[in-house]
């Protein structure tokens, strides 16, 4: 706690320093972009060249930049019109018209975008796949699912809406892939905030790194990051939508700002997700007479799965002010429960359980360019959860999957349990970054992250307590780094860069030498140790090369550490996992013709991975905990191509294929005895999926500036086996089977996308798919959407 007093401290100061120090002030610069014969321009971009700073127009043709006062070249692009670049100087507020000229021949060729943020974010020397979410606001996806399209990424859930979701990138799950929000870590965000459950809405774009990891984010992470991006621009706008699908889901989102002209802003985000997700499933029934379960599967529909969430998140502060580009205070506020339908295997189900958890998290954001030299630039952010999560067990009955039940002698239908469990976590983030010129740069992250946990256990007054709960359970991460980037010739960009991870744990260890018996003391450790890599690119016409290396440590989760009070026991003397990562990707974009325009990628990924971390299984009390064991090695392969038809249509594809193997030759660290799974495939993991899609938009339907959208979207995944295979070879009985399911959609979007209805139909053939063994996830749906759309 006196860690995290000491960063709020600084985040105080940070805000006050520019107070002192304003040779340089930040300007507005605004207009309106217009053609030869005085008509608005619709839609484009405004950017001050070789900079951060760009804006898209309107559709009145309007544009309203803010950026330090200094000499820039001023680059108007917009579909059919020639690219205008003209010097300015910003002094003072001003409002610059610009007139465009049509470009010869056809208007409807192919729109070639400068250096936007996220061309940015894909031209860097980092493995990166740069998604803009914005084409997506017409459905019903989540950000889960929108991820599900991404080469490499797969997204693994459990069931219908709310169910737990598992995000993989190439080979690498869960733990191993960071999440962050604006570049501030997840982690403990909190169940009612999760990927699966926040619309797509939210995000203008997610950044999905593969492999290493830039300094910017501080992260301790092995297999990649996600950085979901949200609505940054500085304007008034409403996003409202709501959708109705099949299995009674509701699903609402506003996402409001507001900018008053003082630089008063104020940012809501509200959404809320229902679903009684009462699907079909195929499994086994037990007879509670015999108990025994039927020899073969029999179709039942889920009637303990109902989930809701709800969510509020409110920022207020101020914008484009010489001491702060942006000052925001916020608040999130979320709640959600979950019926719990099964267990990990689908024929063992439950009717009474459920989990629930909320989520009180205050935030402040600062951010300030040029704060003391041009090219000086300073952000910090903090937040803290002060929410909580809770199991409840207390009916003591056995299910069978037709709703029928019998009592029991046990307390509750597994583990009887009331308990409440305060996660409290923090995390203070700050990025200094240096550019002198438009050579060198140099920057500066430090992420401090805590973690303590308290209980109350109802369940303690039946005289039933958690061995550890009367345990302290507290971690502290601190990454910090450092990189120079050095941009050698226009074309040849390479960053170096250095990471120092620490980690004080301080928790229950488990003493007891006795296999399946617990004698749990007072245990603390600190752990510190250093990390690099390089990143470079090169750009040779049309293609562009990247490769890249770390060397990178995973610091153990707090849920590693402690388990999560219920069927997950502690482990407080784990150690972290280090690897060494090596990729390499080649990528071609081409635009031929004016019409059309071709992009094709592929990537090699090789990572060796010692003191895996993996979840035991304990026989006699049904638990399971974390350990270090293992030495894993993945070879990746992905590709993709897509191809653009002018505005009327694109096609795309992609695929991943990885080889992730143990190469642990022994069956546990002190024996001698060789593992029958030495050099198998990791089980439990996909080795072949991709995925493709198609889509058509057609113009001025019914009316100009209406448009039609119709799309199609395909994902495959091939079987692959639930358990270790002996030498090479697998049980049939034991393989997640192949799926190959299709998604169709159609979207009628009236005035330029102001008001817009959308209608999916998602497995349209109704097959049986699973994630995991036996596992069922919904049949074939149907929903529809409205959405009104406004910014100025």
């Amino acid at each position: 706690m006196k860690h995290l007093t000491l960063y709020v401290f600084l985040i105080c100061w940070a805000a006050s320093c520019p107070l002192f120090a304003q040779t340089i002030h930040t300007v507005k610069l605004s207009g309106k972009v217009v053609s030869a014969d005085n008509k608005a321009v619709e839609y484009g971009l405004v950017v001050l060249k070789n900079t951060k700073y760009g804006v898209e127009i309107n559709k009145k043709g309007e544009y309203q930049l803010l950026a330090p006062s200094g000499e820039y070249k001023l680059v108007v692009q917009a579909a059919g019109y020639k690219t205008v670049e003209k010097a300015v100087s910003l002094r003072k507020d001003q409002v610059l018209d610009i007139v465009v000229m049509p470009l010869s021949g056809t208007v409807d060729e192919v729109l070639v975008i400068g250096k936007s943020a996220m061309q940015q974010v894909s031209e860097s020397a980092y493995n990166v796949v740069a998604m803009d979410t914005r084409l997506l606001h017409n459905t019903t996806l989540d950000l889960a699912h929108a991820l599900d399209r991404v080469s490499g990424a797969r997204i693994r859930e459990s069931g219908g809406l709310g169910s737990s979701a598992e995000f993989s990138l190439n080979g690498f799950s869960g733990r191993h892939i960071k999440f962050f929000m604006d570049g501030v870590p997840m982690e403990g965000f909190g169940s009612a905030f999760q990927i699966n459950n926040i619309p797509v809405n939210f995000a203008d774009r997610i950044e999905v790194y593969k492999g290493v990891v830039p300094v910017s984010f501080g992260a301790d992470a092995l297999g990649g990051a996600v950085n979901i991006v949200t609505n940054q621009r500085n304007r008034t706008f409403v996003d409202a939508s709501y959708s109705y699908g099949s299995f009674n889901t509701h699903k609402s989102n506003i996402n409001a700002g507001y900018t008053a002209k003082n630089g008063f802003t104020v940012q809501l985000n509200v959404f809320q997700n229902y679903s009684d997700n009462n699907y079909w499933v195929h499994t086994p029934v037990l007879d509670l007479e015999t108990l025994v379960f039927s020899p073969d599967d029999k179709r039942v529909r889920r009637f303990h799965d109902t989930y809701h969430n709800e969510t509020v998140i409110a920022k207020t502060g101020v914008v484009g002010k010489r001491f702060a580009d942006r000052l925001l205070f916020g608040i999130t506020l979320g709640k959600d429960r979950a019926d719990i339908q099964n267990s990990n295997i689908m024929k063992v189900v439950f009717g009474k359980r459920f989990r629930q958890g909320e989520t009180i998290m205050p935030s402040v954001q600062y951010a300030k360019r040029n704060l003391f030299a041009e090219g000086l630039d300073l952000s910090v952010t903090g937040n803290m959860n002060l929410g909580y999560s809770q199991n409840v067990d207390t009916v003591a009955r056995e299910y069978n999957w037709y709703g029928d039940y019998r009592e029991i002698n046990r307390k509750g239908e597994v583990n009887y349990s009331l308990a409440k469990y305060y996660s409290h976590n923090g995390t203070v983030t700050a990025n200094l970054n240096y550019k002198p010129n438009d050579r060198h740069s140099l920057s500066f992250n430090n992420v401090l992250t805590t973690f303590d946990r308290t209980s109350k256990n109802t369940v303690a007054m039946t005289g039933t307590i958690n061995a550890t709960d009367t345990f302290p359970k507290i971690t502290l991460k601190n990454v910090t780094g450092l990189a120079y980037k050095f941009d050698y010739t226009k074309n040849w960009s390479t960053s170096v860069f250095a990471k120092y991870y620490t980690q004080y744990t301080k928790g229950p260890k488990n003493t007891s030498t006795t296999t399946n018996s617990y004698n749990y003391q007072l245990f603390s450790n600190t752990f510190s140790t250093a990390g690099y890599g390089m990143a470079s690119t090169y750009f040779l016409q049309d293609f562009q090369f990247k490769g890249s290396y770390e060397k990178t440590y995973r610091l153990p989760t707090a849920n590693e550490l402690f388990g999560n009070e219920d069927l997950e026991k502690s482990n407080a003397v784990l150690n972290p996992e280090h690897s060494n990562n090596y990729n390499v990707n080649v990528s071609y974009n081409k635009v031929i013709d004016k019409q059309h325009a071709l992009f094709v990628d592929g990537g090699f990924m090789f990572r060796d991975i010692r003191d895996y971390i993996r979840r035991v299984v304990e026989s006699m009390h049904n638990t399971a905990a974390f350990e270090n064991h293992g030495h894993v090695t993945n070879i990746s392969y992905n590709g993709e191509v897509r191809y653009s038809y002018g505005k009327l249509a694109t096609v795309g594809a992609n695929f991943t294929w990885q080889n992730l193997r143990n190469r642990e030759k022994y069956k546990s660290s002190t024996s001698t005895v060789v593992s029958t799974s030495y050099n198998s495939r990791v089980p439990n993991v996909p080795y072949l999926y991709g995925n493709g899609d198609i889509s058509i938009f057609l113009g001025d339907m019914g009316k100009k500036g209406n448009t039609l959208n119709l799309g199609y979207n395909a994902l495959y995944v091939h079987q692959f086996p639930l358990r270790w295979g002996s030498n090479g070879a697998y049980d049939t009985k034991d393989m997640i089977p192949s799926q190959f399911s299709h998604d169709v959609n159609l979207t009628y979007a009236l005035q330029n996308g102001r008001y817009n209805v959308s209608v999916e139909c998602r497995n349209l053939t109704d097959e049986r798919l699973y994630d995991s063994f036996s596992l069922q996830k919904p049949g074939r749906s149907f929903s529809a959407k409205i959405r009104y759309f406004f910014s100025n």
